[in-house]
C-alpha cells in the first residue's frame, strides 16, 4: 500500500475547491484539460477530487494571473517556484505602496500648515470640515500618519514656543480628539479580533497619543479597549481580564521620571509575561533607556505600533520600535 502524506490526499469536490481559490469550476475544467494545472483523481462515480496540495496550487495559479502572468506562463512551473514567483509579486505590489503612501506624506505637509492655519485663527468648524474630508480623502493610516500626528506634534512646539495660545491650542485639541472618534465608530472589529488595552500611566494626564494610537490600532482591524488617562499600574494590569493580547501606554510629558519608570516596572512584572508591553508618545522616547532595560517596547510612532500588532499575531515574539 502506498503511503500518502496529508496534502496528497485527494478530498476535496470541484466546489469546494471553487470555493477556496475563487476560481469557477469551469475556469477550473479549462486550467486543467488545457494547460494540466493540476491533475485531479476522480472518486468511483467520476467525479473530480482534489488534495490540499492541489488547491494550494491553484491558489498560487489564481495569484500569478492576477499579477499580469498568463496562465500559459505560469501553468508548467513547479508549486516552490510558483510560490517564489508569488512572493515576488507580493513584495512589488508593497513597494509600489510605499511609494505611493510617501508621494501622499510628503503633499500632506500642505495640510499640517493649512490645519494649523485653521487653528490660529480659531476656525473650529473650518478646521473639523477640514480634518473629516482630508479622512476620508487620504484613509484612515495615512491620515493618522501625515496630518493627525504631525498636526499635534507641531502643535505641541508651538506651544511651548508660544507660537499658539493656550485656547487655541484646547480648540484644535479638542476637534482632532472629536474627529479621530468618528475614525473609531467607523472601524468595528469582528468579535473574535485581537484585542489592544490602551491607557496612560499615573501623572500622564494627556490622552491623545492614546487616542491616535487606537485608531491606528482599529485600522489594523483591532478591537481596542481604552482606559483613558492617568491610571495606576495596578488597575491597569486588572483590566488584562478583558484578555488583551497586547497592552500599550501613551507617555507625552512623563513628570517625575523615576516615578514613571517605578509605575510601568510595577505594570510590566503583573502582565503576564506573553503579553507585551508596549509605550510610545515623546516622553517614552526620553525613558527609552529606563523602559527598555525593564522589558517594555518603545516605539518611536504610529508605524512602530502597527509592527508591534502584527509581530503579536504572527506569534514570533519579537516586537521592535
Amino acid at each position: 500500500m502506498t503511503s500518502h502524506t496529508e496534502p496528497d490526499i485527494a478530498r476535496h469536490p470541484i466546489g469546494v475547491v471553487a470555493e477556496r481559490t475563487g476560481l469557477s469550476p469551469d475556469l477550473l475544467r479549462v486550467w486543467e484539460r488545457r494547460y494540466r494545472a493540476v491533475e485531479p483523481s476522480r472518486s468511483l462515480d467520476g467525479q473530480r477530487a482534489y488534495s490540499d496540495g492541489d488547491v494550494e496550487r491553484l491558489r498560487l495559479l489564481r495569484l500569478a494571473t492576477m499579477a499580469g502572468r498568463s496562465i500559459s506562463q505560469v501553468a508548467s512551473l513547479e508549486t516552490e517556484e510558483l510560490a517564489r514567483l508569488v512572493r515576488e509579486d507580493e513584495a512589488a505590489r508593497q513597494e509600489v505602496s510605499r511609494r505611493a503612501e510617501r508621494a501622499v506624506l510628503v503633499s500632506a505637509g500642505e495640510d499640517v500648515e493649512h490645519a494649523l492655519h485653521l487653528a490660529r485663527v480659531v476656525d473650529a468648524p473650518g478646521l473639523e470640515s477640514f480634518l473629516r474630508r482630508t479622512a476620508a480623502a487620504l484613509g484612515v493610516p495615512v491620515f493618522l500618519d501625515g496630518l493627525a500626528a504631525p498636526l499635534l506634534r507641531r502643535m505641541g512646539e508651538d506651544w511651548e514656543a508660544g507660537r499658539l495660545t493656550p485656547a487655541q491650542e484646547h480648540v484644535a485639541t479638542a476637534i482632532i480628539h472629536r474627529v479621530l472618534e468618528g475614525v473609531n465608530q467607523f472601524l468595528v472589529a469582528p468579535h473574535d479580533a485581537p484585542n489592544l488595552l490602551l491607557a496612560t500611566p499615573v501623572g500622564e494626564q494627556h490622552k491623545m497619543g492614546s487616542v491616535l494610537a487606537a485608531a491606528a490600532a482599529a485600522a489594523e482591524g483591532w478591537r481596542v479597549t481604552h482606559l483613558g488617562p492617568d491610571l495606576p499600574a495596578g488597575e491597569i494590569a486588572a483590566a488584562v481580564a478583558v484578555q488583551a493580547r497586547v497592552v500599550g501606554v501613551s507617555i507625552i510629558y512623563p513628570g517625575q521620571r523615576d516615578h514613571v519608570v517605578a509605575e510601568l516596572r510595577t505594570l510590566r512584572s503583573r502582565l503576564p509575561a506573553s503579553v507585551p508591553l508596549v509605550a510610545g508618545g515623546a516622553g517614552a522616547v526620553a525613558l527609552a533607556p529606563e523602559l527598555r532595560g525593564v522589558g517594555i517596547h518603545v516605539l518611536q510612532d504610529l508605524s512602530g505600533l502597527r509592527a508591534a500588532l502584527r509581530a503579536a499575531l504572527n506569534g514570533d515574539g519579537t516586537v521592535r520600535g
